[in-house]
C-alpha cells in the first residue's frame, strides 16, 4: 500500500503557465502580490475605492486650494497694460522701394532695445514729474518687433488704466524721436528712416494681472492634486474594516449587518436600537436560509477583544429565543459569565469543559434563563485540563447532541478560543456568521475567512461590531421576527 501523494502546493505552479491576462497585482495597503485576472483593472478599482473613501479629504483640499487662489488674487496689486505701435519707413531717393523695405527690416530689429535707454526714458520721467528711477521705470516698459514686420510695439504697465495709456504714449513718442535722431536727422524731411506712432495707446478695459480665472484654475488643480496624493498616502496604510466597502474581494462574503457593542456590560439591558440591529441580522440570516434557522449556528469573533463583544452571542441567542425558537448559547470566548464581574478566563461553575472530561453530563450543565426561551451552558472551570486533540474529537458529538435537544444552538468562538475553536466547530455547523470588530485590519479578516475556507466552510456573511451604543431599556412589545424552527429528522 503506497502512501498518498501529497498535493502539489502553489509553489509547484510555473509562472509560464499563468494566463496572459493574469498579472502580479499588489493592492495598496495589502500584503504580497497575488495573481488575479485583469490585475490592472483591480489596481484601478482599488484606487477608485481609496478615492471614494477619502472623498472628504479630497474635497477639503480642493476647497482650500480654491480659497488660497481667491486670497492671493484679492491681495495682489492690479496691473494694467497699454500698448502703442510705431511704423518704421525708409525714405531714400537713391534706393528702390524694395531696397528701402529690406533696409527697414534689418534696422527695425534693433529699435526695441532703445526703449530702455536714458534718451527715451529720461524725458518720460520729466514729463510725468515722477520720483521713480530709471531702473524702476525700465521694469514697467518694454518693446518688441513682430517677426517680418516694420512695426515696433511699446508696452507700458501701471496701477491704473489711464496711467498705463499715458506712459505707453510718452515712451512711444520719445522712441520715435530717438530713432529719427539716430538715423540721420532731427526732422522728418531730413531723416533717412522715419518713425510714426500709428496706434496710440488707449486705456485698457481689464486688468492684465492678476488673472482671476487662471489663478482659480491653478488653485483648483493644486488642491485637487494635494487631496488625491493625501488620499493615496492614507490609503497606503493597512486597510481596516469600517463598512461594506472593506469586504475582501478575494472572498464571496458580504456584510449583512452591524451591532453596536461599545460600552455594553454583561447582563445589562439591551437598547431598542440594538434590538433592531439584532432583528435585522436575524432577518438577513433567514433570507439566506429560505426562512429556516440553523440548528447549530457558529458566531466566530475576529479582531481585538472588547468587553462588549462577550455579550453579542448571548444577546443574539436571547433574541432568537424571544422569536419562538428554543435556544441554547455557548460562548467559548467569554471572559466572565453573564451577570458576573471579574477577570477569570474560565467559568467557576461546571460547564462544557467538565462534560468533555467526563466529569459531568450535558444535561447537568444546562442552565435555563428567561422563562425557558433561552438556555446557557457555561464553558466551565477545567479548560486548562483539556487538550486540543480531545476537544477536537469530542466537541462535534456533544454539539450534535445539543442540536437534537434545541431548535437553535448558538456557539461563539474565535480562532484561538479553547476548548471550542472556530476550526473545530465550523465543520459541524449549519451556518457561520463572522463577527468582526470595527477597525480590524482587513488582512486579519481575510485570515479568518481563509481559515473557514480551509475546513470547507463558507460563512453566511460578516457582521460588523461597532461602538459605542446608546444605553436604554429593552423595548418591550417591539416587533419580533417569527421564525420557523428547524425540521427534526
Amino acid at each position: 500500500m503506497h502512501p498518498a501523494r501529497a498535493p502539489r502546493g502553489p509553489s509547484r505552479v510555473r509562472r509560464g503557465l499563468q494566463p496572459r491576462h493574469a498579472r502580479q497585482c499588489r493592492i495598496p495597503g495589502t500584503g504580497s502580490a497575488e495573481v488575479v485576472p485583469g490585475g490592472e483593472v483591480v489596481e484601478l478599482i482599488e484606487y477608485g475605492r481609496i478615492f471614494r473613501r477619502r472623498w472628504l479629504l479630497i474635497l477639503a483640499a480642493t476647497i482650500c486650494g480654491v480659497m488660497a487662489a481667491v486670497v492671493v488674487t484679492g491681495l495682489a496689486t492690479p496691473r494694467f497694460d497699454a500698448r502703442a505701435a510705431l511704423f518704421i519707413r525708409a525714405d531714400s531717393e537713391s534706393s528702390s522701394s524694395f531696397e528701402n523695405s529690406q533696409f527697414v527690416l534689418q534696422r527695425v530689429k534693433s529699435y526695441p532695445d532703445l526703449v530702455d535707454s536714458p534718451q527715451v526714458l529720461t524725458p518720460v520721467l520729466q514729463e510725468l514729474k515722477s520720483s521713480e528711477t530709471l531702473a524702476e521705470l525700465r521694469e514697467r516698459v518694454s518693446a518688441t518687433n513682430p517677426a517680418e514686420t516694420v512695426y515696433v510695439e511699446v508696452t507700458a504697465s501701471a496701477g491704473t488704466a489711464e496711467e498705463a495709456a499715458t506712459l505707453a504714449n510718452l515712451v512711444a513718442a520719445n522712441l520715435r524721436d530717438v530713432i529719427r535722431q539716430l538715423e540721420g536727422g532731427d526732422t522728418v524731411r531730413n531723416a533717412a528712416v522715419e518713425a510714426f506712432v500709428t496706434e496710440p495707446a488707449v486705456a485698457p478695459e481689464s486688468v492684465a494681472a492678476p488673472n482671476s480665472v487662471l489663478n482659480l484654475a491653478i488653485g483648483l488643480l493644486v488642491g485637487l492634486a494635494a487631496g488625491l496624493v493625501g488620499a493615496l498616502v492614507l490609503g497606503g496604510a493597512p486597510r481596516r474594516v469600517q463598512g461594506s466597502a472593506d469586504m475582501p474581494r478575494s472572498f464571496d462574503t458580504r456584510l449583512i449587518g452591524s451591532v453596536d457593542t461599545g460600552g455594553a456590560r454583561a447582563g445589562a439591558a439591551v437598547s431598542a436600537e440594538t434590538e433592531l440591529q439584532y432583528r435585522g441580522l436575524l432577518t438577513a440570516l433567514l433570507l439566506r436560509r429560505s426562512g429556516q434557522l440553523p440548528r447549530l449556528l457558529l458566531l466566530t469573533v475576529v479582531g481585538q477583544h472588547d468587553d462588549g463583544h462577550d455579550t453579542v452571542g448571548h444577546e443574539f441567542a436571547s433574541f432568537i429565543g424571544d422569536s419562538g425558537a428554543r435556544t441554547c448559547s455557548i460562548d467559548s470566548t467569554r471572559a466572565t459569565p453573564p451577570g458576573r464581574t471579574g477577570s477569570s478566563s474560565e467559568d467557576p461553575e461546571p460547564g462544557f469543559s467538565e462534560v468533555l472530561l467526563g466529569e459531568a453530563a450535558l444535561h447537568d450543565v444546562v442552565s435555563v434563563i428567561e422563562d425557558g426561551a433561552l438556555c446557557r451552558i457555561p464553558i466551565g472551570s477545567s479548560v486548562d485540563r483539556i487538550t486540543r486533540s480531545r476537544a477536537s474529537r469530542q466537541s462535534a458529538s456533544l454539539l450534535k447532541e445539543l442540536s437534537d435537544d434545541f431548535d437553535v444552538t448558538v456557539v461563539t468562538t474565535s480562532s484561538t478560543s479553547h476548548p471550542l475553536a472556530t476550526s473545530t466547530v465550523a465543520p459541524v455547523c449549519e451556518a457561520v456568521l463572522v463577527l468582526v470588530t470595527y477597525g480590524t485590519p482587513v488582512r486579519t479578516l481575510e485570515d479568518a475567512l481563509r481559515e473557514l475556507q480551509a475546513v470547507g466552510v463558507e460563512p453566511v456573511g460578516v457582521v460588523l461590531l461597532r461602538g459605542p451604543r446608546r444605553s436604554g431599556r429593552r423595548a418591550t412589545g417591539s416587533g419580533r421576527v417569527k421564525v420557523r424552527a428547524p425540521d427534526r429528522e
